[in-house]
């Protein structure tokens, strides 16, 4: 059960309270008033001294929850002023910061009036940008759009497939840019030759094409304008001495492999890994990798890893920091099999998960149970 509560500060209760007891204590101050006034009729002589005492109570509590009903009343109209004037649905066709919107159409203004967002009618479009568009379209900021420009869009849905900047994007799929108009993504209709450029000792190195494939969403670079940030591969890519497979993804930043599934064997860092194996690169340096799901057993770090096996490097470093084995097998530390997560302090190992019940220091220890370095290394 959540102990995730809401709690409010005793000013806003004392307000609450008196802005719901209005009606009672306004029904209170009409009461005494209606009392004084039949009393002074009857006899103007007659001291009032518990209608005045009532009034005294009364009155501040009632003039509080006027004023604070009062507020709450302004700011509810306010509110409705808002919405009406930014969010709002066109009864015929008009144009929105130099955008032709359709009769229909759900409009989202931002805090300047600019256009944000237009919902349009099931069976109508919108171009823009030599494309066609379909459902929500977004738009940026002014503020944050190159110089101040109304009615740029940062998202919509194809409503029929186009080419933007180069890139054959696909009907029926999101499509994404940046604030200053960069394509940032899209589902591809056909295969694909998209650049990159990767960073390699000894200078600049000329853009590098990639062959993606159709039906995939592709991702470019935000700080490279147009160059390949990740996509599934329709044909096998070479990155220096790793070739990455064909029908996977990969990933580029900064100019630097991050992901890819490797074609043929390669190293990685002090490891000679095979075929289908995942690795992942972090600041071009080696971080972690998967081996693939089905093979023999892979020797790395003095240890035999079974298929299926990830393995992460400790920061900055090639000395080994966890394994996560696969529930059905196991790796043998010590001479103890473990299996699950079994980590490392960056070589040397640290705890795990005994694989089946097993007999340390004298000791039977059931499967399941976890295990430290002292135990297999009492002093």
């Amino acid at each position: 059960m959540s102990d995730i509560g809401i709690e409010f500060p005793p000013f806003f209760i004392v307000a609450l309270a008196l802005v719901l007891a209005l009606p009672v204590t306004t029904a209170i101050m009409v009461g005494l008033g209606i009392a004084w006034r039949r009393l002074r009729r009857r006899d103007p002589t007659r001291r009032l001294t518990g209608l005045k005492w009532g009034a005294i109570v009364v009155a501040p509590l009632w003039l509080a929850g006027l004023v604070l009903g009062g507020l709450w009343l302004v700011s509810e109209i306010e509110r409705e002023i808002y919405g009406a004037q930014h969010y709002f649905t066109l009864d015929k066709a008009a144009e929105i910061d130099g955008i032709a919107l359709p009769a229909g159409t759900q409009v989202t203004l931002d805090e300047t009036r600019a256009l944000q967002a237009a919902e349009l009618p099931e069976g109508t479009t919108l171009t823009l940008r030599g494309a066609a568009w379909q459902g929500r379209v977004e738009f940026a900021m002014p503020a944050n759009a190159p110089d101040g420009k109304h009615g740029q869009i940062t998202a919509g849905t194809l409503a029929a497939p186009a080419t933007i900047q180069g890139v054959p994007c696909q009907a029926g799929n999101q499509v994404a840019f940046l604030w200053g108009g960069q394509l940032m993504e899209c589902t591809l209709s056909r295969d694909a030759d998209l650049n990159a450029t990767i960073d390699k000792p000894g200078g600049v190195h000329p853009p590098q094409l990639f062959r993606c494939k159709a039906g995939d969403t592709i991702q470019l670079d935000g700080l490279r304008t147009g160059e390949l940030g990740g996509c599934r591969l329709a044909e096998p890519a070479d990155f220096g001495e790793v070739t990455c497979v064909a029908g996977e993804r990969i990933l580029i930043s900064s100019g630097y492999l991050a992901d890819c599934t490797l074609a043929k064997a390669a190293r990685f860092g002090p490891l000679i890994l095979p075929p289908g194996t995942t690795v992942n690169y972090y600041d071009a340096r080696p971080s972690r990798f998967r081996l693939p799901p089905a093979g023999p057993a892979t020797d790395a770090f003095g240890l035999s890893l079974p298929a299926g096996t990830e393995a992460s490097f400790c920061y900055r470093s090639e000395a080994l920091e966890r394994l996560e084995v696969e529930a059905a097998a196991y790796v043998t530390v010590e001479g103890i099999k473990l299996t699950g997560v079994v980590d490392f302090d960056c070589g040397p190992f640290r705890r795990g998960v005994l694989f089946e019940d097993t007999v340390i220091g004298g000791r039977r220890r059931q499967r399941g149970e976890l295990v430290s370095r002292e135990d297999l290394s009492p002093k």
